[in-house]
């Protein structure tokens, strides 16, 4: 059983939902498979549009194959990510950690009719939630004068290039043992021929 339960990951729940697959503004999308004649006769969607808190949403598919939903939610450490059936039916939904790949929180999957069929928690045997490790991080962010805000609704930094300050969160599994590793970084522009930055890796 999970301890210490983590708030960061409950952006879904496991309620049945439908994706609307007549959205006209979907359906404007939509195009042949293939780039010369004869085409397919199958026809993609894909459409993307920005939401009213900012996030955004992208919905791309086959029609009569199947869909999937990613959103990029303005705030938080965590995407949403989404599977529907050629009818709209729900199929999955989980979250995906913005700094780093990997398997966090739970995920639903559900049959063709929409009912919950399985739920997986990828946060079973970590006897430390995300939530706890961003309280860590804090202590770091602080003892090395970095200028970043890793609350549950902050603005997280996905780009990590060299040139810019971010946190990564991640976790391992290596000898049977299980690891979270915090990692931060602050570029130097004293000589950016050089390419020079500060980077701390902290490993619970």
């Amino acid at each position: 059983m999970t301890l210490n339960k983590n708030k960061y990951a409950t952006l879904m729940d496991s309620t049945a939902e439908t994706l609307n697959i007549n959205n006209p503004r979907l359906l404007e999308t939509k195009k042949a498979q293939g780039l010369v004649e004869p085409y397919s006769s199958r026809f993609d969607v894909d459409m993307t549009e920005k939401l009213d808190n900012g996030s955004m949403q992208t919905i791309m598919g086959t029609i009569g194959l199947g869909y999937n939903q990613r959103t990029l939610l303005s705030k938080g450490w965590f995407d949403m990510y989404k599977e529907y059936y050629p009818n709209g039916n729900i199929k999955s939904k989980r979250i995906y950690n913005k700094t780093s790949p990997g398997d966090y929180g739970l995920m639903y999957e559900f049959d063709e009719q929409g009912k919950l069929a399985k739920t997986i928690d990828f946060d079973e045997g970590w006897k430390t939630s995300f939530e706890a490790i961003t309280e860590i991080a804090k202590k770091y962010i602080q003892k090395y004068n970095y200028k970043i805000d890793v609350s549950a609704n902050a603005v997280i930094n996905a780009d990590q290039q060299w040139n810019k300050e971010y946190i990564k969160i991640w976790r391992k599994e290596s000898d049977g043992k299980k690891y979270w590793q915090i990692g931060l970084n602050k570029a130097h522009y004293d000589n950016p021929d050089d390419k020079k930055c500060e980077r701390v890796v902290i490993l619970v």
